[in-house]
């Protein structure tokens, strides 16, 4: 026992275990999206230091890929659950008890553990979930890029579909992984142009399935210009559809093209589709990067204001976009705005004030 609390004592993060047992790993964030976590980010917010950087229900979701050295292809997996107070950083109480239980059920010295029995000494933990199927599947996608692994089986397949190869409508077989890969490889192979070519093609089911999984990558410029032009000829429309335009938001809400996606956010807020739920989730959850400008923050709140589910979904979405790091300033801002609207003046009252009462 004397051990274990020593180690304990010497082994105070996540990070700090798997190394002190002479593991490697990637840390990636499966909140709002799934994306890699660089080694810095993740040592700050586990000591407590800095917030989480994509909090998604308050809750800091983290997928850890490790291996030995000695045995590279034994890869284990661990999906995590911490809970973040109101400013966005770590519960400490809840990582350490996650790893006084996985110390304990250790039973030992950490030098020289399996990858095996540290992937077991953490089951029944309650601070392990199950990710959706969707984000199992793009980490998944990711993990084996970053770790330059190859792509699933069903990849060529979704590749062949996506580019041209084989007709549109013959897309029932394609297979979630396939896809996913599709989505992460594409901007490291040759095959970019083509898929341009036909994404005005693919039917809403296919294109749905790719711009999901689109969302946790980085698309090429090209492809958003892409995205771009459809959602501007989807929003020029007097009933767009609806599917197309929240598919070209989230294909292109991960992009570093920032530019493009802030031409395709307000192309979209300028419609009255901009007032479905849908689209503000959208917006709010996977693009909210956009709104650190002022004109389209007010815009958006305008519209959210003006929304199709009223009231509880106004107060949802701003205090779940508020809750991001380095948010809340900006849209604080554009809610004081001279500009604003006194339908976003009530709602904003209204939210506000069942905050502090």
């Amino acid at each position: 026992m004397a051990l274990q609390t020593e180690t304990i004592e010497r082994v105070h993060t996540v990070g700090g275990f798997l190394r002190a047992s002479g593991m490697k790993y990637r840390v990636f964030s499966l909140g709002r999206r799934v994306v890699p976590l660089i080694p810095e980010v993740f040592a700050s917010f586990e000591e407590v230091k800095s917030a989480y950087p994509e909090p998604f229900q308050r809750r800091a979701l983290l997928g850890l890929i490790f291996w030995h050295p000695e045995e590279p292809m034994s890869r284990y997996v661990w999906f995590l659950k911490f809970p973040l107070d109101e400013t966005g950083l770590l519960v400490a109480a809840s990582q350490a008890q996650f790893l006084e239980r996985l110390v304990k059920s250790v039973g030992g010295p950490m030098e020289g553990l399996s990858g095996r029995r540290i992937e077991a000494a953490a089951a029944g933990s309650p601070y392990l979930f199950t990710p959706r199927e969707d984000k199992k599947v793009a980490f998944y996608a990711l993990a084996n890029k970053n770790l330059g692994l190859a792509a699933s089986e069903s990849y060529e397949e979704a590749l062949a579909y996506f580019t041209g190869e084989r007709n549109t409508d013959e897309w029932q077989g394609l297979k979630l992984q396939g896809v996913a890969d599709v989505a992460v490889r594409l901007s490291t192979t040759d095959k970019s142009l083509d898929l341009r070519k036909t994404l005005p093609q693919i039917p809403d089911k296919p294109f749905g399935l790719l711009s999901a999984f689109w969302e946790h990558a980085s698309p090429d410029v090209a492809i958003v210009e892409a995205l771009a032009h459809r959602a501007r000829v989807e929003a020029q429309e007097k009933e767009p559809n609806i599917i197309r335009i929240v598919g070209c938001l989230r294909a292109s809400s991960n992009s570093p093209a920032q530019g493009l996606l802030k031409q395709i956010v307000d192309s979209v807020l300028a419609h009255p589709c901009g007032q479905d739920v849908k689209v503000l989730a959208i917006i709010s959850g996977r693009c909210w990067t956009v709104l650190q400008y002022p004109d389209t923050c007010l815009q958006f709140l305008e519209q959210l204001a003006k929304n199709t589910e009223g009231q509880s979904v106004f107060s949802y979405l701003l205090a779940d976009v508020m809750f991001l790091p380095g948010m809340r300033e900006p849209l604080m801002e554009a809610l004081q705005s001279p500009n604003r609207s006194e339908e976003l003046m009530r709602a904003a009252d209204i939210m506000l004030g069942a905050q502090t009462a």
